[in-house]
């Protein structure tokens, strides 16, 4: 592989990083609520480039808001709309 192919392949693999700020616009929290989910692991995948240098990967932003959707059951609905 020469080195334009590689450069190449390294390109169209990477996705657009965000910063903590970005990333917490983009699922609709503060900053905060980011770093505190950093904190106990419990928010998405990050990437530590140092120790005060944080980005999130956009598709794991993307994925994380997907596995945390809810879809409301059919008998569940019904029974909404009966009771209004």
């Amino acid at each position: 592989m020469t080195n334009n192919s590689l450069k190449h392949c390294r390109t169209t693999n990477m996705t657009r990083t965000l910063n903590m700020a970005q990333a917490a616009e983009m699922l609709g929290v503060r900053p905060a609520t980011l770093r505190g989910w950093k904190a106990q692991r419990l928010g998405p995948p990050f990437i530590q480039l140092s120790p005060r240098c944080v980005r999130y990967d956009e598709r794991d932003i993307q994925l994380f808001v997907d596995e945390r959707r809810v879809v409301p059951c059919v008998r569940e609905t019904k029974r909404r709309h009966a009771a209004l």
